[in-house]
């Protein structure tokens, strides 16, 4: 692949995170999937599906875009925001009602046109901040 595809690859993930549907999101996936938050234990396909759509699910309406992404080789680069107002329980946690904007840095590899890796990198504490403030 190119890497405008794999920048495209990239950006249809997440438009399909933001649109929740999961079921597109994992079909862009590679069957060696792995999904490391922050620098924790990783997880695999089903772990992250089920961990993403469980944050997510915090905040209907949310906004997820990909404000710059820079590709080389297999890896894509991407600025993100977030925004968000949470409405809905994340996880066993019940909501705050309060709104959340964030940024994230991540970073993807592609292998045989799915994303393999997903590497992510946010300020967890901003975004605690943020809902008990």
């Amino acid at each position: 692949m190119t890497t405008e595809q794999n920048v495209a690859l990239v950006k249809a993930f997440y438009q399909h995170i933001e649109d929740n549907n999961y079921e597109a999101v994992a079909a862009l996936c590679h069957d060696d999937f792995v999904f490391y938050s922050q620098v924790d234990k990783p997880l695999d396909l089903h772990g992250f599906l089920a961990q993403e759509k469980g944050n997510m699910d915090g905040y209907p309406g949310f906004t997820f875009r990909v404000h710059e992404a820079i590709a080389h080789d297999d890896k894509v680069a991407c600025y993100m925001i977030f925004e968000g107002v949470n409405t809905a329980p994340i996880h066993d946690l019940a909501p705050t009602n309060k709104p959340v904007r964030f940024s994230l840095m991540m970073l993807m590899t592609i292998k045989d046109g799915k994303i393999i890796e997903k590497r992510a990198h946010f300020d967890h504490a901003d975004i605690s901040r943020q809902l008990q403030g």
